[in-house]
């Protein structure tokens, strides 16, 4: 079933963790296995910025249900693109799903951003000098849920500022959409780790040690039917815990106002199921971002 562009979605699980990476050209020491380290510090850098070396394949143990593939802590810069092809059999045989070349970074300038006479006036793309205040998630969807053994990635990076790709985690994954969205009462924000150290001079002179914002959603869920609430968001919570990645979409649609929200997170807190009324669920989610 298409991806409905007016509803949330929620990603996981991620199944780079029990597949096989293989392909392209690393790094000894930064190894395509890196990838499967959920660290985002541990990074794979390819040997160089060669076609030949800057691509990967992913292959599961088995058949799994696949509708997103996610690259994030990368430094693909703001030109680069990437192709990922989807196969039904471990021997990349099969063909089921072909993405075709497309953007790494979506269109993330509203039209405030620009003014006439920018380099990027009339297309709004990101400058690369802009990119570095952006956290790098690369997010491919595909049309239709499959059920896939493999995939092969292709990334196109030639004017890379640092000569290579670096890539710290890969994330293919099944994408889950409520029957009815999330309430209208959502937060959206950040969550601070900056702490301010107070002089004892008179003006009470503040020393930072100033760390990146983690951004954070909190929803409500209101109308689940059964199944989704013990085969979808019950299971969800075992099998993710507070450790588990989720991708979280405000929408399946690329725009810079859906990519300001989407993230790789986690739960905060592990929230109750409850039951207000006959044939009704509700959950409440609260979810910090993977930097």
């Amino acid at each position: 079933m298409a991806l409905d562009p007016n509803k949330i979605a929620l990603c996981w699980p991620n199944y780079i963790d029990s597949a096989v990476v293989s392909g392209g050209q690393w790094l000894s020491s930064l190894p395509l296995e890196h990838v499967q380290d959920a660290r985002t510090s541990v990074v794979a850098k390819t040997a160089s910025l060669d076609p030949a070396h800057t691509q990967f394949s992913i292959t599961f143990p088995k058949r799994e249900r696949l509708q997103v593939l996610a690259i994030y802590a990368h430094n693909l810069s703001a030109t680069a693109t990437v192709r990922v092809r989807v196969y039904r059999d471990a021997a990349q045989t099969d063909q089921i799903n072909d993405s075709a070349w497309q953007n790494v970074w979506p269109v993330l300038y509203g039209l405030d951003d620009v003014i006439w006479g920018n380099d990027n006036f009339w297309n709004r793309r990101l400058s690369e000098d802009d990119r570095k205040r952006y956290t790098p998630n690369m997010i491919v969807l595909f049309d239709e849920r499959m059920l896939a053994r493999g995939l092969h990635v292709e990334l196109l990076d030639s004017s890379n500022p640092d000569g290579a790709i670096i890539i710290g985690r890969v994330m293919p994954a099944d994408v889950w959409q409520p029957l009815y969205n999330l309430d209208h009462n959502v937060s959206h924000g950040y969550d601070t780790g900056t702490q301010i150290t107070r002089a004892g001079d008179p003006a009470r002179t503040g020393y930072a040690r100033r760390v990146t914002p983690k951004r954070t959603v909190n929803f409500q869920l209101s109308n689940l039917t059964e199944d989704e609430a013990f085969l979808r968001i019950h299971r969800l919570q075992r099998t993710q815990d507070i450790v588990g990645e989720i991708l979280y979409l405000w929408s399946p649609v690329p725009s810079a106002l859906n990519f300001a929200r989407a993230m790789v997170a986690q739960q905060t807190e592990l929230n109750g199921i409850t039951y207000p009324y006959y044939a009704n669920y509700e959950h409440a989610m609260s979810l910090m971002e993977i930097l």
